[in-house]
């Protein structure tokens, strides 16, 4: 850890104050949305302003909710407040009879920097809702812990946009989420009234060690800012048969399924000299999720150095590894809502319709950096 002092866009709000006094405020929020000294946006809030309604995208404004369990619409018990939920069955997205709750909507989640995160949706869907009834909308920015400096994946092809592919950006985004919401309200022309309440004193090439801050998990499977730094490339294992680690210590850290030879994945994983992570075997049962119960052959992925580190590529390999050894019939799998699963995460089809494996990783590379240029101008933080 460092002497840097970053502080979340939640410990400035004296900056935002004539935007938020007198208003009712609504907020979508999760438990890792706290200021500096880990009290919840919830209870900052409802200190000094008049919060009115609270909105939950998945797993739930009390993080109690595992994924893609629905949240239902409900009262919290801790203020009595009524609690929408953004993230159930078909009913996706905030509605216009919710922005009726309030005068300003506040967001404040935790983002991971990762295309697939659904609260990347749920903003889009607050962006236009508001947009549409003439709210205005505030984000109170927060660091991306898988960093600014990178950018790495592939762009998705038309017509793929999904609740995990939320919009045309690579898996691993670079962006803030006060960052997003700038690019995608002036890209989609969404008109919404956006302000962001950026962190103080962020710059790009911080790691999440540089800022100084705790971390708290962003969602039930991401314990780790390991975790975290992994998942836009071992997420990829949720649109397969194979173990992306749930129901484990190390959920998107550790893999397998009960067929594979750990010992010759970890080497044929080592052997692709991947930078900064290695390759341990392991074998693991899951306590629930795919194969709940079952003894799995897989390997544990350990970061060694996250400056050079390709999530994307590393994920990518690895999948491509464990479908080598696998059996062809059933490998890939149905999403909650229908259609190929893998499809939606990876924004195509491709992946699943025998790839040009090689170009694909090249293509991480270029769409990736096409992409950090054409972001740079919603950039907040240098």
């Amino acid at each position: 850890m460092t002497d840097i002092k970053v502080l979340p866009g939640l410990s400035r709000l004296d900056e935002a104050e004539k935007l938020l006094a007198g208003r009712r405020l609504g907020l979508l929020t999760t438990p890792a949305a706290v200021d500096h000294t880990f009290t919840d946006a919830i209870t900052v809030l409802g200190r000094r302003f008049t919060l009115t309604a609270l909105f939950s995208p998945e797993h739930g404004v009390r993080g109690d909710q595992q994924a893609g369990v629905d949240i239902l619409t409900c009262t919290d018990s801790v203020t009595a407040l009524p609690v929408y939920s953004l993230y159930h069955g078909d009913q996706q997205g905030m509605t216009p009879e919710m922005t009726e709750t309030f005068d300003l909507l506040v967001v404040d989640v935790q983002d991971v920097g990762c295309r697939f995160y659904t609260y990347l949706a749920a903003l889009m869907s607050c962006m236009t809702a508001c947009a549409a009834a003439g709210k205005p909308l505030l984000v109170l920015d927060r660091p991306n812990p898988a960093g600014c400096e990178t950018v790495e994946g592939t762009l998705p092809q038309p017509g793929h946009r999904s609740i995990v592919c939320a919009w045309e950006m690579p898996q691993r985004t670079g962006l803030t989420l006060g960052e997003f919401a700038r690019m995608v309200n002036s890209r989609e022309k969404i008109g919404c009234e956006l302000h962001v309440l950026p962190v103080a004193g962020l710059r790009r090439s911080h790691s999440w060690a540089d800022t100084g801050c705790c971390y708290i998990n962003a969602s039930p499977n991401l314990p780790t800012i390991q975790s975290v730094l992994l998942y836009s490339g071992t997420c990829l294992l949720e649109g397969t048969c194979l173990s992306e680690g749930r129901g484990t210590t190390h959920p998107f850290e550790m893999v397998g399924a009960p067929w594979l030879n750990p010992m010759e994945l970890a080497e044929t994983m080592n052997s692709y000299g991947l930078p900064g992570v290695h390759f341990r075997p392991v074998w693991f049962s899951p306590t629930f999720s795919k194969h709940q119960g079952q003894v799995c052959g897989g390997v544990q992925i350990h970061l060694l150095d996250e400056k050079i580190l390709r999530p994307v590529e590393t994920g990518l390999r690895l999948l491509w590894a464990m479908e080598d050894r696998s059996p062809k019939e059933d490998f890939w799998i149905k999403g909650a809502h229908g259609g190929w699963f893998i499809d939606q995460l990876m924004g195509s089809s491709e992946l699943r319709q025998s790839p040009d494996r090689e170009a694909l990783i090249r293509r991480t590379a270029s769409e990736a950096a096409a992409f950090r240029e054409a972001s740079r101008p919603y950039w907040l933080y240098e």
